[in-house]
């Protein structure tokens, strides 16, 4: 199936997201916030088919997020 990268700072969001994956079938890996979702897809050279992320969020944004992972 599917790797996908979570980015959300809200935990139970997160957590319901992440488990309706992998029950799916999916490989999930998660992020608190932009900023770490962004070191991940740069330590991992963006090895993931799908970013999940929300719009607001600390550090850095998901428009933030979209923006340098494209660039990534």
């Amino acid at each position: 199936m599917a790797r996908i990268l979570i980015a959300e700072d809200d935990e139970p969001v997160r957590a319901f997201v992440r488990r309706a994956l992998m029950i799916d079938g999916h490989d999930v890996t998660e992020a608190e916030d932009g900023a770490e979702a962004l070191a991940i897809l740069e330590q991992t050279k963006g090895a993931f088919d799908l970013l999940l992320t929300d719009i607001r969020m600390p550090l850095m944004d998901g428009i933030a997020l979209a923006l340098a992972a494209k660039q990534a």
